[in-house]
């Protein structure tokens, strides 16, 4: 008979035989939530689920993505701000310790770009001047093919007339000499057009077009903006009764844009150009001020000008080397007797005086600067503490030195006309204004750096060539030559 303990196993068997089974779906949650025990990366990460792990996953991505995104933004960011203000706001060149930026010099170099543009190919440039010469010459040779006919047919009549006088010889006789004049002014008209066609197409515009260059354009565009920095310096200590001649008005600098924009060529506008030359109609109001700061200090040096003035009688000899300057200044100080003239002529480097023993002639202030570009030679001629027979001492420039001596001093002597012309200059060659700043740029307190070659030959300061070309044409444009 069994016994209780084994009828209980039996009971307990039976009864979990008589329950049904259950089975338990594993979801995809429980099978995230599990520890796979394996490593998210370099080891770490055997503690997180699958899910945690996605999620680490996504984040990385989001993060890793967002930062490429940043590196870039700020990539672009600093190159931008790196070319349009720090490169731009670089000095190209300083004036007694004021900056002259790049970007100054870019949009000087645009606004002489413009000028130079249409005073070539502009509404009244030379390229059109040239084709209204060529119209007006094409129209005086259709007159005069039309004055010899005419003077051919009253030939014939008169040809045909009766021997002796009579009331309508004398009337053909009259209109033959009528359009013989006409015909002989008409051939001098035409001689007239032909030499300024000439003159415009085999001096002018070749010469305009030989500086109209990216070097020329650029080292002009430099040197405008140093002499302008030297004016405005000066004018602070001048009275405001010059200040505001030489500065210009806000109406005289519209009226310079208003001008400037009316020139611009036909097949274009001045919006289009400046588009082009990327800059702006401010930038240009700028720059023009500038421009006509220049031309009035031009104008107003030239009436300063006058004759007679003061001038000096000197003599010169330019040598080669310091120690020959030297030797040669120690035998004209040894001894009073030395010939100069003499001195001069066997050692002088100078073409043009050695053979006169290095006489300059009659001089006015500026005048040697001017032929010489020796603004230290002009300023000692023209010290008022010199004396006549006195020998300066050796003055170096331009990679010569320089021994002169003092032959007469004239405070009042008549300056004749082609002197005093070719001194003041002009608008278009403004000697004055370049010799007032030669002789200040040789002064000891002036301090003018050398430009940057780099950014005067940057290609990003320079418009499109077809604007300003980087060499002149092999022929004048719009000649046909």
């Amino acid at each position: 008979m069994p016994n209780k303990t084994e009828q209980q196993q039996r009971r307990s068997t039976n009864a979990r035989s008589n329950k049904p089974n259950r089975y338990y779906r594993q979801t995809a949650r429980g099978i995230e939530a599990k520890r796979d025990g394996k490593p998210l990366i370099f080891g770490w990460g055997k503690h997180l689920s699958h899910s945690e792990k996605v999620k680490l996953q996504r984040r990385s991505i989001w993060a890793f993505t967002s930062l490429i995104i940043l590196i870039i933004v700020v990539a672009l960011s600093g190159s931008w701000i790196n070319n349009n203000i720090i490169i731009p706001g670089l000095p190209i060149t300083t004036v007694n310790g004021h900056q002259i930026p790049q970007s100054q010099f870019r949009k000087m170099v645009a606004l002489k770009t413009l000028i130079e543009y249409n005073v070539i190919n502009g509404k009244n440039g030379l390229n059109a001047q040239h084709s209204t010469l060529e119209s007006q010459d094409a129209a005086q040779i259709a007159t005069i093919t039309s004055i010899n006919a005419m003077i051919t047919s009253l030939n014939s009549q008169i040809a045909k007339l009766p021997k002796g006088p009579s009331a309508q010889r004398t009337d053909l006789t009259n209109q033959l000499k009528t359009q013989q004049a006409a015909l002989a002014a008409a051939n001098t008209r035409k001689a007239s057009l032909e030499n300024q066609i000439t003159i415009l197409t085999t001096q002018t515009l070749p010469g305009l077009e030989q500086i109209f260059v990216e070097t020329q354009v650029a080292s002009d565009s430099v040197m405008w903006l140093q002499d302008d920095e030297l004016i405005r310096e000066w004018l602070a200590t001048q009275s405001s009764a010059l200040q505001n001649r030489i500065n210009p008005s806000n109406s005289a600098v519209q009226k310079a844009i208003d001008a400037l924009a009316a020139n611009v060529p036909a097949s274009t506008s001045y919006s289009s150009l400046l588009n082009q030359l990327g800059v702006s109609d401010g930038d240009m109001h700028t720059m023009m001020t500038i421009k006509l700061r220049l031309d009035n200090m031009q104008t107003y040096l030239a009436s300063l000008i006058k004759s007679p003035a003061y001038q000096v009688h000197a003599r010169s000899m330019t040598i080669d080397t310091l120690a020959h300057a030297q030797a040669i200044l120690k035998q004209l100080q040894a001894s009073v007797a030395t010939n100069f003239a003499q001195l001069a002529k066997k050692n002088s480097q100078d073409s043009n005086t050695a053979s006169s023993g290095g006489d300059l002639g009659w001089l006015i202030r500026g005048q040697y600067a001017q032929s010489e570009t020796a603004a230290t030679v002009d300023d000692w001629l023209f010290d008022p503490h010199r004396f006549v027979g006195e020998l300066s001492p050796i003055l170096q420039e331009n990679g010569t030195y320089h021994i002169l001596q003092i032959l007469s001093i004239d405070p009042s002597r008549p300056v004749n006309s082609q002197t005093l012309q070719t001194a003041q200059g002009s608008l278009s060659n403004p000697t004055a204004l370049n010799d007032w700043a030669l002789e200040l740029e040789a002064e000891p307190n002036t301090h003018i750096s050398m430009p940057d070659q780099n950014m005067e030959t940057d290609p990003n300061n320079f418009p499109p060539t077809s604007l300003l070309p980087i060499s002149p044409p092999a022929s004048p444009s719009g000649t046909g030559q």
